[in-house]
């Protein structure tokens, strides 16, 4: 049966009420990422004015893209919690955490440290030579974090889904503080340069983590024990979820390889970290957008008020974005606050602009995904990640053949992996026969609980 409020008109004052209470569930999400897209500017910023603090944002730059693919997986937790709290015992989410994490750990010491691997690793990812020891120190320096991000993904899933979100701005804020301290320490320590930034953001990782279990303690986790054998169906759902993460930080790695094969690569080297960073400023806030948006249809919430919220988010996103682009702001970013050498910073505010609409096309895609999610067709989500993966490959291949510098042709291909994610996403929800139908038959199953201080 189709709740009163579902049944409202897009225009209804009601919605306009359920938009703010949407906004004041998400918006601890949005302030923990947004604090946590800081992370990276502060430590590259520390990293480039140390010795070989060129060498080193380039190392860091590309062992960052490789940690954000290894982290998918962990990073899934949130969305897979989400989706499956109803049918799983807390046991059989810890344990999916537990192993995530550690799997992570293990493929950065093999990629970084293995015979053979760690020689033939970077070639494949055609960096250069001088820069492959210090990108090897980098991946070791980051060998703990993938365990730390499990951890505070799953306690992430854990809030969204009992709708107490308001720990998660509070552990994020200790992490950026943690982080910023630990590389200044570093720093005055004398570390080898290339090792610093992958320290200091695992120390931030583990003070978070340390936060969230202690700040989970008063929450519940409803929802029955699975009776079938431990992981039974867990684990294709997480690989799900996971390909969609993938498809969220992929195209760090994917571009630093495209980057490395096109135009003036050493320059666009320096300047994508910088830039991708910025870039992420607009894009990490929305990283919870479909697993908010999935609780809360869940929990019988109407799609017509999602949807408002998406298109306000995605447009203020896009004034904000197109004002830095436009603005002296961009370049204050890269020469003042990061360091990027005049020549890469001129390279990268030349082709910053194509990525101006990225935040707005995370919002609209983040809105489809949680559809999906909530209405159990998160099937649909691997299929649009494949669509997204063979856009960014294909783009990416073809435009090193060109004379475009590396970071026009990865701020391309980025683009264009999102806008084909989001009309394959769009396409899905049309095939299965619209948004508030799909929802609906969700929602009809599960007991929408009352917000927590509410009767």
């Amino acid at each position: 049966m189709t709740s009163p409020a579902a049944a409202q008109p897009d225009g209804d004052p009601g919605h306009g009420v359920a938009v703010l209470r949407l906004a004041r569930s998400w918006t601890p999400t949005a302030l923990g990422s947004s604090l946590l897209a800081w992370e990276i500017p502060l430590v590259v910023a520390v990293v480039g004015r140390m010795a070989q603090g060129t060498q080193a944002m380039a190392a860091l730059g590309a062992g960052l893209a490789v940690l954000v693919v290894v982290n998918s997986p962990a990073l899934a937790l949130a969305p897979l919690v989400v989706a499956e709290i109803h049918s799983r015992g807390p046991r059989a989410l810890s344990r999916q955490a537990a192993i995530t994490g550690v799997t992570g750990c293990a493929a950065l010491v093999a990629l970084a440290a293995l015979p053979g691997v760690s020689a033939a690793f970077p070639a494949v990812l055609g960096l250069p030579t001088e820069l492959r020891a210090d990108f090897r120190l980098c991946l070791l320096a980051f060998a703990t974090a993938p365990l730390a991000v499990a951890v505070r993904r799953r306690f992430h899933g854990r809030l969204i889904a009992a709708n107490a979100t308001g720990p998660i701005a509070t552990a994020t804020a200790v992490r950026i503080a943690v982080t910023v301290m630990a590389a200044l320490v570093e720093r005055w320590a004398a570390f080898p340069s290339a090792a610093v930034g992958g320290v200091a953001l695992s120390c931030g990782a583990w003070a978070e983590a340390g936060l969230l279990v202690r700040g989970c303690r008063g929450v519940s986790e409803t929802g029955p024990v699975s009776l079938g054998p431990p992981g039974s169906g867990l684990v294709a759902q997480h690989a799900r979820m996971t390909s969609v993460v993938l498809l969220n930080m992929s195209p760090a790695l994917v571009t630093t390889v495209v980057i490395a094969w096109s135009h003036q690569a050493s320059a666009s080297l320096i300047v994508w970290p910088a830039l991708y960073g910025l870039l992420s400023l607009g894009t990490v806030p929305l990283s919870d957008v479909d697993s908010v948006g999935a609780a809360f249809l869940r929990r019988g919430g109407p799609p017509p008020v999602l949807r408002r919220f998406v298109v306000l988010l995605g447009g203020g996103l896009l004034t904000i974005a197109l004002l830095v682009a436009l603005t002296p702001l961009a370049r204050l970013y890269l020469e003042n606050f990061s360091g990027v050498p005049r020549e890469p910073a001129e390279l990268g505010l030349r082709w910053c602009l194509p990525v101006v609409l990225a935040p707005t096309l995370w919002a609209l895609r983040g809105r489809l995904r949680a559809v999906a999610i909530a209405g159990g067709s998160a099937g649909a989500l691997p299929r649009a990640a494949a669509v997204h993966l063979a856009v960014l490959l294909g783009v990416g291949a073809a435009l090193p053949f060109t004379t475009l510098p590396g970071v026009a042709c990865a701020s391309v291909a980025v683009v264009a992996a999102l806008v084909g994610e989001t009309v394959a996403l769009q396409a899905a929800g049309r095939g299965a026969g619209g948004e508030d139908r799909q929802v609906r038959g969700e929602g009809d199953r599960l007991e929408a609980p009352s917000e927590p201080g509410r009767p």
